[in-house]
């Protein structure tokens, strides 16, 4: 979705792009737009700042000054540091948004800026990334507050991955004490996102009005924190109606509401292996797991145990499968449905994979991927995966 485009360059300024998981996501790159560099000595007009800078071990670099747009990054100034690792910038700033003052990609600061402020940066010209501070402007410093808050969690997060790589090889031949460190590490690393989840969540509600809240709702997952999606959908457009970030937040939030629990899900109709039209529709009357997958998708077939099993247990009490796959090949996704043991037979393809409709119609960026919904056709649950899908047919079969 275009939304975790529009926030690439925010989730590299901030600790880690990646939500609730031990392996960081791959980044969409946004196009980068040549710099167009303005003079720094042009007086402040109404609708510009004032940006200054003091920076220690100066050395003559440029510093610039970039517009994180929803349509890639966007010049606005340069400036150059003198002897005293001062600087001076009087850009005009048409709305209030997200923006790198930067030395290079890999040493820069994240702003976010609006008309009329007057803002000091300071920081080590050398490692500005790890040193800035802001002040003139409240929500350049709660981005701060967010990065350095999730820099803390996430370390916290790679050292628990850390212990457990380092003692699960020596564990290779006990099973059942690798089992114990993996619980018990699972059940850490969980408690580690919790707190975050919770921190974040805490300091949104609190600044759902503030654009910084638009770069730390990003780490929440919206199935559990959806209101506060919401909540900030509802404060920031009516105060930014006209904000291309505010705009394509709220576009995502109306997709997700479509897609909230208790939501009809969106009718589904290909054909089967045997070329035979088959509607999700059709199987009104019994809870089914619409399973998004491919032949060739390593992961999706890792968890096809799962799904068998899930299917195996709950089938003659009324649980059914949709299985949806992104293959483009016939034979080759035949011999992936008998290889996994798929016995069910509402498997359906148009052969489209990323193109097919299905993906922008359910909303989802990776497979496996699922939506289980209850026999009246609305939506209870999505991506469940192993020990998470049948816990949950076990409190629906129960």
């Amino acid at each position: 979705m275009r939304i975790s485009k529009v926030f690439n360059y925010l989730n590299r300024s901030l600790a880690s792009p990646f939500q609730g998981g031990i392996k960081k996501g791959a980044l969409l790159a946004l196009p980068i737009i040549v710099l167009a560099a303005c003079s720094n000595t042009n007086p402040q007009s109404s609708n510009g700042i004032e940006l200054k800078g003091k920076l220690s071990n100066p050395n003559g670099e440029t510093v610039y000054l970039e517009l994180m747009s929803p349509e890639g990054l966007k010049g606005i100034d340069t400036a150059v540091v003198d002897a005293k690792g001062e600087f001076t910038m009087t850009p005009e700033i048409k709305e209030p948004g997200f923006y790198r003052l930067k030395i290079s990609d890999k040493n820069m600061a994240t702003l976010v800026l609006e008309n009329g402020q007057k803002v000091t940066v300071t920081g080590d010209a050398k490692d500005l990334s790890n040193t800035y501070t802001v002040e003139g402007s409240p929500d350049s410093k709660l981005f701060w507050e967010i990065d350095k808050a999730s820099a803390k969690n996430y370390r916290k997060r790679d050292s628990l991955q850390s212990v457990f790589q380092s003692n699960s090889a020596a564990l290779q031949n006990d099973p059942a004490q690798l089992g114990v460190l993996s619980k018990t590490i699972e059940m850490q690393f969980n408690n580690v996102v919790a707190d975050h989840n919770k921190y974040l969540n805490n300091l949104v509600e609190k600044n759902s009005g503030s654009f910084a809240a638009l770069a730390a709702i990003q780490q929440l997952p919206d199935e559990e924190y959806f209101q506060t999606y919401i909540e900030v959908d509802e404060k920031l457009f009516a105060k930014y109606p006209n904000s291309g970030y505010v705009k394509m937040f709220h576009e995502d939030v109306l997709v997700k509401k479509k897609l909230s629990n208790g939501s009809p899900a969106p009718e589904i109709s290909m054909n089967t292996p045997d070329e035979k039209p088959l509607a999700l529709s059709s199987l009104k009357g019994k809870v089914v797991l619409i399973d998004f997958w491919a032949s060739w998708c390593g992961p999706c077939r890792q968890e096809n145990p799962n799904v068998v099993k899930a299917y195996n247990t709950y089938k003659a009490k009324g649980f059914d499968i949709y299985s949806v796959s992104l293959d483009k090949d016939l034979e080759k996704w035949k011999q992936a449905i008998l290889k996994d043991n798929l016995t069910w037979t509402n498997h359906v393809s148009d052969f489209k994979a990323w193109q097919s409709p299905v993906v922008a119609q359910y909303n989802f960026k990776g497979i496996p991927y699922n939506v289980l919904i209850d026999k009246e056709g609305k939506i209870i649950a999505k991506n469940l995966r192993g020990a998470d899908l049948e816990k949950k047919l076990a409190d629906i079969f129960k």
